[in-house]
């Protein structure tokens, strides 16, 4: 049987972007199950951000997206032309086990919950056109996963990345991942992860779970210890709490961190609206001093960026200038995003009742308001409009140039040259977008 494996684009209308310099996560893990449980299986596998995917040229018995929500039109679209030709459909990912009657319309098959389990059936299901409308992947426990398959792309990537948990202890209303991968956090084995890292090729990684170090203290500890004493050559980035940093072992944590190559960390700052944070529920995670804990962070060579949402209804015109007004405070970058109620979060609820009528779900991509506002001067232009601005003010060069020697000399160099080759690129993309933005309002 043939096997193909496609990561959507991003974009509005599913418009190819450059995509990310990371490889698609989800792809070569499935790729690395399937070669586990079925070897006899091939496999292809399409990062269509980056290639072209043109749908009457697919050659498989099986075709398989995995669908973010602004992913989900192109995804419907092509899949819809799919079958149209004959091909069988499976859609797995957030937005189908947010959404499974909606995402069932477009498929022969929709995967809810994590692939481990169901994954042999299922490929032996679509071996004999057998497929069931729905299987219920749950949550697994984590050991003797497979390794990741790297060699099957079309295109190269700057990234790797690892795994070391699912599942989060918060409970942050505008997030979805406690529904979907359960609010118990499952841990791989330490050996597991390490060796893994150790195997690839890659130098460069992206630790890709909800939290690298907020999910249980004395495993992530004895993890990055382990990392340190194995691991040479290899850093990696990845997202945390700031909670974490109060911790009584957060010394040694940090400490550790660092020796296992962790050169910078997207931090959840959330809001510096205090009506936000409690809308979100996530005052839990900022801990007690959350500037005090940037610069511990930071003065053990990591390097920090704020992850924010701006536009909630909690929020008002001059939250946007607290937003840049806070970086230049501590010469620290952020990385500020559109509130967005995504289906399946508790946030989605909330705001449902004010969701603009006409929106589909590809308008849900961190850029676009798409929930109306009480107050009249933060209408859907202004909020767009304004989020644009304050993410090319965010990167200049001289406040890029500002940042960098902040982080302590304990991290030098990959901690200052990972800071650079994160805002840079950024900095360059977000200007470039302002000024075609500008340039499109005057032409119409």
């Amino acid at each position: 049987m043939k096997l193909l494996l496609v990561s959507p684009p991003f974009g509005e209308k599913g418009q190819k972007s450059k995509g990310l310099p990371i490889a698609p996560p989800v792809l070569e893990y499935l790729a690395g199950l399937t070669m586990q449980l079925r070897p006899e299986v091939q496999i292809r596998l399409v990062d269509a951000n980056k290639e072209e995917f043109d749908p009457e040229l697919v050659d498989a018995d099986l075709v398989g997206f995995t669908v973010l929500t602004p992913q989900a039109p192109w995804v419907y679209r092509t899949a819809d032309r799919l079958r149209a030709m004959g091909k069988q459909v499976l859609l797995g990912g957030i937005h189908v086990s947010a959404l499974p009657e909606e995402a069932g319309r477009h498929a022969d098959t929709i995967v809810i919950g994590e692939a481990e389990e169901i994954w042999g059936e299922l490929l032996d299901d679509a071996a004999q056109r057998g497929l069931k409308p729905v299987y219920h992947g749950g949550f697994p426990e984590l050991k003797g996963l497979p390794r990741p398959v790297t060699n099957l792309w079309n295109s190269s990537y700057v990234y790797g990345y690892f795994q070391t948990s699912r599942g989060c202890p918060h409970r942050c209303t505008f997030c979805s991942v406690h529904e979907f991968f359960g609010g118990r956090v499952r841990t791989r084995p330490i050996d597991e992860v390490v060796s893994e890292i150790a195997a690839s090729k890659r130098r460069l990684f992206w630790g890709i779970d909800d939290n690298v170090w907020g999910v249980n203290m004395n495993y992530t500890i004895d993890l990055y210890r382990e990392m340190g004493n194995t691991l040479r050559g290899k850093s990696w980035f990845g997202s945390g709490d700031l909670v974490s940093v109060d911790h009584p072992r957060a010394e040694e944590l940090l400490t550790n961190a660092r020796r296992a190559g962790l050169t910078a960390v997207l931090v959840g700052w959330e809001s510096n609206n205090i009506g936000s944070l409690e809308e979100y529920k996530a005052t839990s995670k900022q801990g007690r001093q959350r500037r005090d804990a940037i610069k511990k962070i930071r003065d053990h060579g990591i390097e920090v960026m704020l992850f924010m949402m701006i536009g909630g209804r909690q929020d008002r015109r001059e939250d946007y200038e607290g937003i840049l007004r806070l970086c230049d405070e501590l010469k620290v970058s952020a990385h500020p995003v559109m509130t967005t109620p995504f289906p399946g979060t508790e946030l989605y609820q909330l705001y449902r009742p004010y969701l603009i009528p006409g929106m589909d779900w590809d308008m849900f991509d961190g850029n676009h308001a798409v929930f109306s506002h009480d107050d009249p001067e933060m209408s859907v232009q202004f909020r767009e409009d304004a989020i644009v601005r304050l993410r090319a003010e965010l990167f200049t060069l001289p406040r890029i140039l500002s940042r960098i020697p902040q982080i302590s000399w304990k991290g030098f160099p990959m901690s200052h040259i990972t800071s650079w080759m994160i805002q840079y690129p950024q900095g360059r993309a977000f200007r470039q977008f302002a000024k075609e933005r500008a340039f499109s309002a005057i032409s119409a």
